[in-house]
């Protein structure tokens, strides 16, 4: 998703920027965009990123549309990425501990209940929210996500991008901004479908906004993901309306992960998009968004 708020033909108003402090003492950087038409009745919408990713992903093509229905959106840095505090490498964390961060940014902004779309590990944490915090969730949309991983029952991610997320662990760290753009750039075009095309010069634009606001491959997001339990047993405690949205090529979760939520969530809509990897090109979002915005009304 290329761009962000703030610069080209953008109309959405930023409103305050904070830095909040979870249950657990570190800082979340969010953002707060108001609605066009000046009002706010239709609930806020929180945009929770995937793993080791910016809030800059959830760009003005994504966001605006929301603000024109009279939603409120926040967006935000999980810890450890982008603007928001870093974690000591001895210091682990759970996804429960992400949905308090969640919970946390709500607060800061006086919001009590919001829509919550989450991509990929932003999904878990909305899944994690839905069950642990059902007072705060209005509706859950999940976007190229999964239930949780070491479940014998859902397959792993493809043999092809695991030998190579092996080669990349144990080869020389990207020395300096060139190198950095390179390997994000690279691990985009590893998880993109072939159905949406996106130019290199946009997946550089992308990767470069992310590399300037920060560098931090020490995250602890994959031990989040890896050490926190499997939500597959839990799914049908999810009370709120759902929409499930997943690439029929998704190389990270496969299909499978996405009929498990679809399965497992009480009355859950499925939306299988043919072609599409683990990824939220533009080319999908008037359709997606479309799908979000009868989504939302059924919350309302």
């Amino acid at each position: 998703m290329g761009g962000r708020p703030g610069g080209g033909s953008h109309r959405a108003t930023l409103g305050p920027m904070a830095g909040t402090n979870s249950p657990s003492g570190v800082q979340i950087y969010s953002e707060v965009f108001e609605p066009t038409s000046g009002t706010s009745g239709a609930g806020a919408v929180l945009l929770v990123s995937g793993a080791d990713s910016h809030c800059t992903r959830w760009t003005s093509a994504f966001i605006q549309p929301l603000l024109d229905l009279g939603h409120r959106v926040v967006r935000y840095d999980h810890r450890d990425s982008g603007m928001s505090g870093k974690v000591p490498a001895d210091v682990g964390y759970t996804l429960a501990d992400l949905a308090d961060d969640a919970c946390a940014v709500m607060d800061e902004h006086g919001i009590v209940r919001a829509h919550v779309v989450g991509r990929s590990m932003g999904g878990m944490v909305g899944q994690v929210m839905a069950l642990d915090h059902a007072d705060r969730v209005i509706t859950l949309t999940l976007l190229c996500s999964s239930p949780g991983l070491g479940d014998e029952s859902l397959p792993s991610a493809a043999d092809w991008l695991l030998d190579r997320m092996a080669e990349r662990l144990f080869a020389p760290p990207p020395a300096d901004h060139a190198e950095r753009v390179a390997w994000m750039v690279e691990l985009d075009e590893m998880f993109a479908g072939s159905r949406y095309p996106v130019t290199t010069a946009e997946r550089i634009r992308t990767a470069a906004v992310e590399v300037e606001r920060c560098w931090y491959p020490e995250s602890g997001h994959g031990p989040a993901v890896n050490s926190s339990p499997s939500r597959l047993g839990r799914l049908g405690g999810i009370a709120v309306p759902t929409l499930v949205v997943h690439g029929t090529v998704d190389p990270v979760f496969p299909v499978e992960h996405a009929l498990a939520l679809a399965d497992g969530i009480p009355d859950a809509g499925l939306w299988l998009v043919e072609g599409l990897g683990h990824e939220v090109p533009d080319g999908l979002l008037p359709a997606l968004l479309e799908r979000i915005r009868e989504h939302l009304a059924v919350g309302a």
